[in-house]
């Protein structure tokens, strides 16, 4: 079973990951300048200390020009190994056994006591005594003077183990104060996750807190989730809405088809007032079944699939619409008065959808003119948008149902539904059909009178059209 993961602990490893790093590099840089440093100092000792030997070389008590090595007040250190030695061979001093060296003066040399290791320096010089007169003595000597190497490594491993116990207590506090910091530091997103999850079906309010409209990073996911919460809140409003309609809308239908069964059902009647009351119902019926057609159709239509990939020639589809509606016009004594393109404009619709778009629209604008009165159509193209508009010279939309008509069951005058056998889904289609292919659709009192439908699709290329 997986375990949840957490970014605060990821984020807190990494930052402690990268001062460990940090750390050994420290460390390890530490041991290379200690190491330096203690050398250094170490070779410097040696030279001193073959100095100091050179320098207590004294003449001797006998008249001969003779010297001694005097280390009255110099004392050695107890594993010091060192000699001092003429060019004849004659030693004038030792300590412990130093080895012969034919390095030049002034170099340093590495040699093995026993399993001890030692550095040794090499001195050569000239001692004279009683120099300037004529019977001046001069000394050839050689000095060798070494060290063991143990305690330069002792100081270099302190210093090495000073500095890592000082990197890891730094560590652990740093892992104190980040984990405090990260915590602290990450409220704003704990809190915004708080406020989010009062959000429920019977209460859409959220405010994003102050806190996470402070910071830079936390203000676009704020923002995000207040606007993604007012659109879920009217998209759920919306459904809630068209459910209750649809239901309001089914139960008038079948409430009308059963008063009308129940009323012929009152008393004996002749055939033909059965036949009229069949008929009757048959035709109630049918706008059931019409209202249905239609709900099924906009919610096919709303779902919006991801690869929606149909297309159709949208002037083929405007025309086909004229000329379904033409026996209609005749019938309302209306002229249809149409500017048409006759290029071939592919939209991301299929031409059943793109048939019942311009239907809709035009059915819609005929209902609304009165005898004598015409009906104008356009269909132009411009920067890759088609736009169909259609006016009628009606007596157009009042006001105050303008932000409304596209709603689903929505209509301005309730027993019109009766009279031109309207659901009310017909515009709520329209908007479908746009949207699902990127379109938009609007609809507006024309300044000259009526009502004016005016929708915009972008136009694809004929080698990306669908079927």
């Amino acid at each position: 079973m997986k375990t949840s993961a957490s970014i605060t602990r990821r984020l807190m490893l990494a930052v402690l990951l990268m001062q460990c790093v940090a750390a050994l590099v420290l460390i390890a840089t530490v041991a290379n300048h200690e190491r330096h440093v203690q050398f250094t100092v170490f070779k410097t000792n040696l030279r001193a200390s073959a100095n100091t030997l050179f320098g207590a070389l004294q003449e001797a008590d006998a008249r001969d020009g003779s010297i001694v090595l005097d280390l009255n007040g110099l004392p050695q250190p107890s594993k010091a190994v060192y000699s001092a030695i003429e060019a004849d061979g004659r030693v004038l001093g030792a300590q412990g056994e130093a080895p012969r060296l034919s390095t030049a003066s002034g170099t340093f040399t590495d040699a093995y006591i026993g399993n001890e290791h030692y550095i040794f320096y090499v001195l050569t010089g000239e001692r004279a005594i009683d120099p300037g007169k004529p019977f001046a003595v001069y000394h050839h000597i050689r000095i060798t003077y070494g060290l063991p190497m143990g305690r330069v490594w002792h100081e270099i491993l302190e210093a090495i183990r000073f500095f890592a116990l000082a990197t890891l207590l730094l560590l652990g506090l740093t892992a104190i104060f980040l984990t405090w910091l990260i915590r602290r530091f990450l409220f704003p997103i704990r809190e915004l996750a708080t406020e989010a999850d009062r959000i429920d079906s019977d209460s859409w309010v959220f405010d994003a807190p102050p806190s996470s409209k402070h910071f830079i990073e936390l203000r676009p996911l704020a923002s995000a989730m207040e606007k993604s919460v007012l659109r879920l809140q009217s998209s759920f409003e919306q459904q809630r809405r068209f459910t209750s309609d649809a239901a309001h809308e089914l139960k008038t239908d079948l409430a009308i088809v059963k008063s009308s069964l129940q009323v012929l059902n009152m008393r004996r009647r002749s055939v033909e007032e059965y036949e009229q009351g069949l008929l009757l119902g048959l035709d109630d019926i049918g706008r059931l079944e019409t209202t249905v057609q239609k709900m099924l159709t906009l919610a096919r239509l709303e779902q919006a699939p991801r690869n929606y990939n149909q297309s159709c020639n949208f002037a083929e589809a405007v025309l086909e619409a004229i000329a379904q509606s033409q026996p209609f016009a005749e019938l309302k004594q209306v002229q249809v008065e149409e500017r048409i393109t006759k290029e071939n404009l592919f939209v991301v619709a299929s031409k059943d959808d793109a048939l019942l778009l311009c239907s809709n629209v035009l059915m819609n604008a005929l209902q609304h003119s009165s005898a004598k009165e015409s009906v104008e159509i356009s269909l132009t193209c411009e920067n890759g948008v088609v736009s169909l508009a259609v006016r009628d010279h009606g007596a157009g939309v009042e006001p105050e149902d303008l932000p409304f008509v596209f709603g689903a069951f929505y209509r301005s005058d309730a027993s019109r539904s009766r009279r031109t056998g309207g659901t009310g889904l017909g515009l709520s289609i329209c908007k479908a059909i746009c949207e699902r292919a990127g379109g938009s659709i609007s609809i507006a009192n024309h300044a000259d009178g009526g009502a004016i439908v005016e929708m915009k699709l972008p136009i694809i290329a004929p080698d990306h059209a669908g079927s």
